[in-house]
């Protein structure tokens, strides 16, 4: 089973939480099967692990004290670079071991959220479609936030997945009598693959009744970040629909979904933003129960039929090849 633990993935930006839910007060983060602490002074952001070189307490218990983290054991002060500056049982004028430093990661702030990076991150954070995020023309919203209790690769094949909705989203994304899937082709791409299919929808986006013509592209940035573009054709209404996962644990994800659109910008996001939640809540627990939690580490683990899967196929190889996995088959038929 690939453990996203071992892909690697301490060399990606990761988001662990919103920006305002990062202070001048200490606060615990879970990111990758450990902890992280977050703090401001002056506007600075600092992220360490959350534990004291010293005797390993959690410095999240502790307080920020002139612009220092002070660990809430034996009071060592660290600064927002993670160096200790003061060691309260030593002498002020003895020198500090160059070892006394917590461990610190880079991070920064985009879309509204924190993020984290354990080591050099070899990508950059994705980007929105055309630049579109909180830029003139558009509005951009989270629309939902949520702890899943599986990988954060299933959440992103969910996400990905349209030949599910006539199933989980009945008459909302898809209806029985149109659930064959026409081939489509998908186009790797440095960081990821992108895919675009048609379908008409059951009802126009978000409840405004009617059907619409809808195109589709999803735009995949490896391992976890993925856009859905959605495009009525008769008007030429954009809708893009942004999921990031963050791996907690093994088997724990943290989901943030971002709409950003072109039209209706007089109309209440929680109008979009709730019709968003209810196709998430559908997909919650079905995700959830799917067994193994992670995606498996051999293709010939699940059935594979084409072309619904093809995306999907695509995406797990390259998972794998982080991994450093040979990706075996049998595909399926």
């Amino acid at each position: 089973m690939v453990a996203e633990a071992t892909l690697a993935l301490g060399k990606y930006w990761h988001p662990i939480g919103r920006s305002e839910d990062v202070t001048d007060k200490p606060a615990r983060f879970r990111l990758l099967d450990d902890f992280v602490v977050a703090f401001r002074h002056e506007g600075q952001l600092a992220v360490f692990k959350d534990m004291c070189v010293h005797r390993g307490a959690a410095l999240s218990l502790g307080w920020v004290k002139d612009g220092t983290l002070v660990c809430p054991y034996h009071g060592w002060q660290y600064d927002t670079d993670g160096r200790c500056v003061r060691i309260p049982s030593r002498p002020e004028n003895q020198p500090i071991p160059e070892l006394a430093h917590a461990v610190a990661y880079r991070s920064q702030e985009r879309y509204g959220l924190v993020w984290v990076a354990m080591e050099e991150p070899e990508l950059d954070i994705p980007p929105f479609p055309d630049d579109c995020f909180d830029a003139e023309g558009w509005t951009s919203f989270l629309s939902y936030k949520e702890v899943w209790q599986t990988s954060a690769a299933r959440t992103i094949e969910n996400f990905m997945d349209f030949s599910h909705f006539p199933y989980v989203h009945p008459g909302l994304l898809g209806t029985e009598e149109n659930a064959e899937v026409e081939p489509y082709k998908v186009v790797k791409t440095d960081d990821g693959l992108r895919y675009v299919f048609e379908q008409v929808e059951p009802s126009d986006l978000y409840g405004k009744g009617g059907t619409a013509v809808v195109e589709y592209e999803y735009i995949i940035h490896m391992p976890f970040f993925i856009h859905l573009k959605k495009r009525v054709k008769e008007t030429d209404e954009t809708t893009i629909i942004t999921l990031v996962t963050t791996p907690l644990t093994e088997h724990t994800s943290e989901l943030y979904v971002w709409i950003v659109r072109n039209h209706s910008h007089d109309t209440p996001d929680a109008e979009f933003g709730d019709f968003t939640v209810q196709i998430m809540q559908q997909d919650h627990p079905v995700v959830e129960s799917q067994r193994p939690e992670g995606i498996p580490d051999s293709l010939k683990e699940e059935l594979h039929l084409m072309p619904a899967d093809n995306a999907s196929l695509v995406y797990r190889q390259k998972l794998l090849k982080m991994a450093k996995v040979e990706p075996l088959g049998p595909y399926g038929a």
